[in-house]
């Protein structure tokens, strides 16, 4: 399937007589957002590299959340975009990710914990109130 994290807004299909069409709900719609705007896959391999790093290491660390943040602009862009239908990448949903995966990152141990930089309630507050208004806002293309 070409560009698997593309959104797409819903298209309007009108019925004819009583010939209904399965259009996906206001709810699946959101819903499908909200998964293709959380970069799971690189969280996963962010938590994984982390478990490797020593923790009184700072600079890799650092350096092992950068190389993340570049991963998720590279695995977005190409994953929203589809050279071969000459669709570029969704940079809205890639911007998106990108702060998504940040917020994430100050939830969770890293770089803003081994400089004491994170408050935790409000890397809390922010997960919850970023997932769950984001895809209210971000519709795709």
């Amino acid at each position: 399937m070409a560009a698997p994290l593309r959104i797409r807004r819903p298209s309007v299909v009108k019925a004819r007589g009583d010939i209904t069409k399965d259009m996906p709900t206001q709810t699946q719609s959101y819903m499908e957002r909200l998964v293709k705007l959380i970069p799971t896959e690189v969280v996963a391999l962010y938590l994984v590299g982390l478990g490797i790093i020593p923790q009184n290491a700072r600079v890799p660390i650092v350096v092992w959340a950068l190389v993340c943040v570049g991963l998720v602009v590279l695995v977005r862009a190409r994953a929203t975009g589809d050279r071969p239908n000459k669709l570029s990448p969704q940079w809205g949903a890639v911007v998106v990710s990108t702060i998504s995966f940040v917020i994430w990152v100050y939830n969770m141990p890293g770089p803003f914990q081994v400089y004491q930089l994170a408050i935790p309630y409000v890397g809390s507050l922010t997960v919850l109130v970023w997932t769950f208004v984001v895809p209210y806002f971000y519709q795709g293309s």
